[in-house]
Order: structure tokens, then sequence, then C-alpha cells
């Protein structure tokens, strides 16, 4: 006999005793039939627990339907990495894409880019004065760098992503105003890596994305043509790409000018895409372009869900002790032969027992919420968002208070960046306070400093010295800077003397 569960019973557990999570109170109970303790004692009655919602353990309902794997990107001219650092790191916590592209990042090489990262997520940048591009790519996503393919001076970047059927090879460019010469130079540049990607993997998806900052008129809705617009239609047509995004994209900060649709995404797989133009990351004066892709293998991705956890400092083990002491192990457990029945129907009981006794939190799967990021934030963004849907409706419909809705949209994004960046100045100010307040070299301490460096990922080995004075400053030069200096210092000189001759067993 199988005891039924709950369908509120916990996914995961935690064996950390008193977490520092929300306590949520024990629910009270007016059945009279209970332990000293105040919570429900088992009396020997019909051999099982009542449970509201009964569902059998590890089982989904009736109701619950999987939901499908999708891939989501997203990417936006950031016009200034620097300057909306903090709306970029709030759309990760808030949004977690898959991957996040960004152009027009405006930041120069500097010796240490970690400020710039954040939890759960890989920074691969091609970062160029006044232009450059960047995406950060989360920690599940299968994805590697193809650097190979990259020109040294200009903004691209191409990144393979393996998470379905078929490899996904993504490029993502940024085009300045730089004259016709070295639009044709980028655009060769493109084509080339094309032909390159489709003779290596044939099967590969290709998706080209970014600000083009080209104009057609006939493709993109555009007042006129010119030269970057038809060299990127001619590239889309040879490849048999298709574009997606079909809204303006920049915002104007001119009154009199139109907005424009400069950001593309290229494709060459469309089918089941779905992409959405949304209020622009922090100041910037390009919005944000969201793609959903269904994926067709089973998701390795993960999941979006949620986990319990145990808050053991405020159990009631006297009641819990209690409750197992009474309760018909032989009868309800220990009937059926099947051993596999009756691991299930022990395990049942013990996971009743913790929901009766032990306080629990749900949290969300992946746990790296950052407290500063909290209602004010939320508030704030929800008003950029309305503001900003407001004047993209109006604008479409060449509404007389398109220009008042432009000034509240701007007042909105101000005040959105504004409160951000307060709350997370406060969160730092609280860390602190608590830090000075902890004594030195207690776990406590120790425990919030860990946590504070990897909040703000910090590396734990510093950018090291080359011979010729220059800086190894990511991982990957690091390494290989550490490997060379211990192969020099490994070497053992021979003698000329031939190496033994170990005969094989």
């Amino acid at each position: 006999m199988v005891a039924e569960l709950d369908n509120r019973l916990p996914q995961e557990g935690t064996s950390t005793p008193g977490e520092s999570l929300a306590e949520h109170p024990r629910p009270c109970y007016s059945n009279p039939e209970r332990g000293c303790s105040g919570c429900p004692a088992y009396s020997g009655g019909g051999g099982k627990i009542p449970l509201k919602n009964k569902t059998a353990r590890g089982k989904l309902s009736n109701n619950t339907k999987a939901t499908p794997a999708t891939l989501s990107v997203n990417f936006c001219n950031i016009r200034g990495l620097h300057s909306n650092l903090n709306a970029v790191h709030y759309h990760l916590e808030t949004a977690k894409p898959a991957l996040l592209f960004l152009t027009e990042t405006q930041v120069s090489s500097p010796t240490d880019i970690s400020y710039l990262s954040y939890p759960g997520y890989k920074l691969e940048h091609s970062f160029v004065p006044r232009a450059g591009v960047c995406v950060y790519v989360r920690e599940d996503i299968c994805s590697r760098r193809l650097g190979s393919l990259e020109g040294s001076d200009l903004s691209i970047l191409w990144l393979r992503v393996d998470s379905d059927d078929h490899p996904r090879v993504y490029g993502c460019l940024y085009r300045s105003h730089s004259g016709n010469a070295e639009t044709d130079r980028l655009i060769d540049h493109v084509q080339m890596a094309t032909d390159s990607l489709l003779q290596r993997v044939p099967s590969a998806e290709i998706v080209i994305l970014g600000d083009f900052n080209a104009h057609h008129a006939e493709w993109l809705g555009s007042r006129l043509t010119d030269h970057a617009g038809r060299s990127v239609y001619d590239f889309a047509l040879a490849y048999g790409l298709t574009q997606l995004v079909t809204s303006p994209t920049r915002i104007p900060d001119v009154e009199d000018h139109t907005p424009s649709l400069l950001d593309l995404v290229l494709t060459s797989h469309p089918d089941g895409y779905q992409v959405s133009v949304d209020a622009p990351l922090g100041s910037s004066d390009h919005c944000l372009i969201r793609s959903m892709v269904p994926l067709t293998l089973p998701s390795r991705l993960r999941s979006a869900g949620c986990r319990r956890v145990w808050h053991y400092r405020s159990a009631d083990w006297d009641g819990m002790r209690s409750f197992f002491a009474s309760y018909p192990w032989g009868r309800v457990c220990f009937s059926p032969d099947d051993p596999s029945a009756v691991a299930d129907s022990v395990t049942d009981v013990v996971l009743q027992g913790m929901e009766l006794f032990i306080p629990s939190s749900v949290v969300p799967i992946g746990g790296r919420s950052q407290p500063w990021f909290g209602r004010s934030c939320k508030t704030a963004l929800r008003s950029k968002q309305e503001c900003y849907q407001a004047w993209a409706a109006a604008s479409v419909t060449r509404d007389v208070n398109t220009s008042t809705l432009k000034k509240k949209y701007n007042f909105a994004s101000r005040s959105f960046k504004r409160v951000i960046a307060k709350a997370k100045s406060e969160h730092i100010g609280r860390i602190g306070e608590k830090l000075v307040r902890l004594p030195s070299g207690t776990r406590a301490f120790w425990s919030l400093a860990k946590a504070v460096q990897g909040n703000f990922c910090k590396p734990s080995l510093p950018s090291l010295h080359r011979e010729d004075d220059s800086l190894a400053q990511d991982a990957k030069d690091k390494a290989d800077l550490l490997g060379s200096l211990f192969a020099s210092n490994s070497t053992l000189d021979d003698g000329g003397k031939i190496p033994p001759t170990i005969p094989r067993c």
C-alpha cells in the first residue's frame, strides 16, 4: 500500500542547518488529536495521513503540461556598456536569457573585465573603442567561441551553440558609420566566414544579428535605400537568410526624426522563431530584441522550476519523533512484497513528516537571486515598459500625442536607471555594514565575504605578467603562461643517455 502525498511535496532539500532564507510559519491545526507540541500525531486510524490535493509521489497531476523546450536569445545595441551595466545585470537576473548579445559596447580593452561579469554567465567579448560587441552566455549552454573567424579590428563575434539536433552559429556584428569601403570589408568578411562555416559544418544554422545601420526602402521599410542596405540585402539573398525583425528598433533622440529598423536577425532556419521588440536596456536608444526558437531535442538546459529549502533550525523535532513513533509502519509500509513499493512507502511517510514538522521555503532553482533587485526596481521597470508600449503604439498610428508620450518614456527610462543604481548602492552599503559588525575571522564573516566575491565575480588569480611585460588577463592566457613556466622549470638534463626500455605486461 503506497501512501499518497500532497502535491506540494519538496523536490529537493538541503542538509545545511539554519538556512538564512525567510521562514514560513507552520500551519495551525484544529484537530483535537495532536501531539503535545501542537502538531498532529498519528492516532492509529485508517493507516493513511489525510492530505489535500493528493497525487502519487513523483508524478505530475493531469492538469500539468510540460513546457516546450526553447532557446531564448536577446540582443541590443547598448550604446555604452559602462553606463548601462546595472540595467544589463538586471535583465540577466530577471529574464535569464540563454544568450544576451550587446553591440556598440564602447569599451576599450581594460586590464580587468571581471566587474562586467555576472554570476551564472560567461562573458565573451570583442571590445573596440567607440564600437565593439560582447555576449553573455548562460553557464548551462554548451557553446564555443570561433575566434578564427573573427577579424582583429572588426566589431564581430562568432559563437557556436550545440543545444539541438543541429548546431547554431551566431555572428554578432556592429557596423559603424565609417563609409562604404568599411561596409564592403565587413560584409566580405562575413561572407568568407559563412562560406567557411558551411563547408566545415553543412548542417549548421547560420544566425547573423546586430546593428547593421542599414537602410532599405523595400526590404526594411526605410525612407531610402543606401549602400549598406543594398549590401546586406544582397548578402541575405545570396545565402538564403530570412530577416525576422519587423518593427522599428531605434528610438530617435531628435524630435523630428522617425524610428528606424536598424537591428536585424538573419537566419537560415526561420521556422518556429518568435521575435519581439521591447523597451531598450538602460539609456540606450536601441530597443531590446527578444528571440525564442523551439528545440527539437529533449532540453539539456537548466529548468526554470523551484525547489523546497528546509529550515532545520526551526524544526519541531519532538513532534516529529512522536509522529514517527506512533505511525503504523508495519501495516502501512511493509505489507507489500515488492521491495520497491516498500521503499516508496517509507519515503512517502518520511516526506510527510518533514512537511508537517519542518518549516520550508520554495525558491527558484539556481539560487542566485540578488536582494538589491527589489520591488522598487520591478515597479520602475513596469512603468518604463508601459511608457514604451504607449509611445510605440502612438508612433505607428501617427498619434498627435506621440511627442508627449516620448517625453514620458524618456522620464521613465531615466527614473528606472536611477532606481536600480540606488538599489545596488544601498545593497553594497548594507553588505559593508554587516561585514563591519561581524567578528573578523569567524565563519559568518568568511561566509559573507566569499558570497560577496562570488556575486561580483572577482577572480581568485590576478593578471600575470609575461616576459614582454604584457598581461595575461583571461583564464586561458593565465593557464598557458603558468603551464609554460612550469614546463621550463621542470626540464631535466638527460646527459645524452637513452631512456630504459620498459617491457609491456
